[in-house]
């Protein structure tokens, strides 16, 4: 009767552990899935970012190379007979 008793206590122990064993791996898991999320995220945001500044240089030489433009056509203009 005794060793039933042990065997019995020793399985649900088994058991238990085992259950909350496959339960952390699960945590561990989604944790490891929502921090990928979150660098993928990081990552596009600072894509969108670098997009962003390359407009804005781009569109500061676009708005360069218009007044030079205009510059040079009022010159134009003013050394015309």
């Amino acid at each position: 009767m005794t060793r039933r008793i042990v065997a019995v206590v020793a399985a649900l122990s088994i058991a238990l552990a085992g259950a909350a064993w496959s339960g952390c791996g699960g945590d561990d898991e989604a944790d490891e899935a929502n921090e990928q999320i979150e660098q993928i995220q990081d990552q596009a945001d600072e894509a969108a970012e670098q997009a962003d500044e390359l407009s804005d240089q781009a569109q500061e030489q676009a708005d360069e190379a218009q007044k030079k433009l205009d510059e040079a056509q009022e010159q134009i203009e003013e050394n015309a007979p």
